[in-house]
């Protein structure tokens, strides 16, 4: 899960635009509470005032025998109403009777002095009303404020009090028959903002971004696994289409680089090759004059010397030239199983009386070049029973790798040449005979071969003496999963032919 979210365009992608919907929701979310709040506030302020400022004309323009039924009628489950005569300057005490006409049903802010409920006993009143006596010397304080005419519907000042944080509110008004009508408003919080349908909706929201992060990423994510896939065969030598120029300007930069490189390379391998194939060919000929010129020299020894020389001449020209041409007739890459390849292998060199054995292996199908492969270890091989005396044949799985081991008999290598050996032209062997060893280009032509399959090949001197060589070629990755079902879909061009020159007669 730690390789997905920190690996995979997909989970970054749908990550970040998450992250940017919850703390654009979340700024969005304090916002709109505290500007939410305010206006439920305010609305509450306005109705509890317009509510009062009604109940006051209706009293007005009624008797007083029909008041208490008024204010009986007009009490709602938040707001009270009740007149007195005295006025509302004792504050403390005005607000506990306030209190204590709201109820403790209600939930709202904690008050001066403990609620009662409007059920209470006599008994109990009496109690309470001791309680809730007013302080000897209590004057008006600043809890009340002026409300003037302007700011509520009548014509007259009206004294206004906020009763807690939230909504609760009092007011008194006096009445034109000198009486005060009392009016306390302590309306319960209508809950959190955050609902379930503030829930649903930012589900929805972030599925939607999600879908939309998917179809971003993948589009963003195609070209790019185009190039990754390109660049996999190029490294393993196969000739793969020019990649579509499109998409947005960056990915179609990148696709027109990668284009332009893969020709470059394409030319530097396709010159290098034309110029090592002409320059083995234009050595025959001084080579066919030296040999004639020198059966003309009277010294036998020396012309055995000399002709010694050029015969070793020949044989680094002609397998120069068949270096070349083998790589500029560019053998297709295809799906091979590795196992029968090596052992159909072990079996022709058995035929011909190598001593060779192969340690059968289970089917491993693999993408390769496969005459070009057969050629690698065969060398190998050959190698291991010329200076060897037998070669033993071995196909493994070693971690990331494929293992082709092939083991001798001889003597080794000694540790310090291990590396050397691959370089053209060196031989070990002193002798410099054709009967004991080639010309030196036997390892260097199979190291080369499988690097372009993107592996190496690894030598090291076995524990139980003799010496051990690996073809290591890289086992199936996610990458190469895609370039072989590339592959299975398309048909790969074939590389353009190199001329290498004209043969001689």
């Amino acid at each position: 899960m730690k390789w997905y979210w920190t690996q995979s365009l997909t989970s970054q992608l749908i990550g970040l635009m998450l992250l940017a919907l919850a703390v654009s929701q979340g700024i969005s979310f304090l916002i709109y509470w505290d500007e939410r709040g305010q206006a439920l506030r305010q609305a509450a302020k306005e109705e509890f005032l317009v509510r009062t400022a009604s109940v006051a004309r209706l009293l007005e323009a009624t008797p007083a025998v029909y008041h208490p039924d008024i204010l009986r009628a007009v009490d709602t489950t938040y707001t009270r109403f009740w007149l007195t005569m005295e006025s509302p300057d004792r504050v403390a005490a005005w607000q506990r009777d306030a209190w204590r006409r709201l109820g403790t049903p209600l939930p709202v802010a904690a008050s001066p002095a403990r609620r009662t409920s409007p059920t209470l006993s006599a008994e109990a009143s009496e109690v309470e009303s001791s309680i809730l006596a007013p302080e000897p010397g209590a004057t008006a304080s600043s809890a009340w404020s002026t409300l003037p005419a302007h700011a509520w519907p009548l014509a007259r000042t009206a004294r206004f009090m906020r009763l807690d944080d939230d909504y609760g509110s009092g007011l008194a008004v006096q009445l034109q028959d000198g009486t005060w009508l009392n009016a306390a408003f302590a309306k319960p919080s209508l809950g959190s903002a955050w609902t379930s349908q503030s829930t649903v909706s930012l589900g929805i929201t972030a599925l939607v971004l999600s879908f939309i992060a998917i179809l971003a990423a993948r589009r963003i994510a195609r070209p790019l696994r185009r190039i990754a896939v390109a660049a996999e065969a190029l490294g393993r030598g196969e000739e793969t289409a020019p990649l579509p120029e499109d998409g947005p300007c960056d990915v179609r930069c990148t696709a027109v680089v990668f284009n332009r490189m893969q020709e470059r390379l394409r030319r530097f391998v396709s010159d290098r090759t034309r110029m090592l194939a002409a320059i083995g060919h234009d050595l025959r000929t001084p080579i066919t004059t030296l040999r004639l010129r020198a059966e003309f020299i009277t010294d036998r020894e020396m012309r055995e010397k000399i002709l010694a020389t050029l015969d070793e001449m020949q044989s680094m020209t002609e397998a120069t030239l068949a270096f070349a041409r083998e790589d500029a007739a560019g053998e297709a890459t295809r799906t091979v199983d590795l196992a029968a390849l090596v052992e159909s292998l072990c079996d022709d060199m058995a035929d011909l009386g190598v001593d060779v054995s192969f340690d059968g292996a289970e089917r491993m199908p693999y993408r390769c070049r496969p005459d070009a492969l057969r050629r690698a270890l065969r060398n190998l091989i050959e190698n291991a029973v010329r200076y060897g005396e037998r070669a033993r044949v071995a196909l493994l799985r070693s971690g990331e790798w494929l293992e082709i081991v092939v083991v001798d008999d001889g003597p080794g290598i000694p540790d310090g040449e291990l590396e050397r050996v691959f370089a053209p032209f060196v031989r070990l062997e002193s002798s410099r005979s054709r009967a004991t060893g080639g010309v030196g280009l036997g390892l260097s032509i199979a190291r080369t071969i499988v690097r372009g399959h993107g592996g190496d090949i690894v030598l090291a001197n076995h524990r139980g003496g003799g010496l051990r060589a690996a073809i290591r070629l890289p086992q199936a990755s996610p990458l190469r999963s895609k370039l072989e079902r590339h592959h299975s879909t398309t048909e790969p061009r074939s590389r353009a032919k190199v001329t290498v020159g004209p043969q001689p007669d």
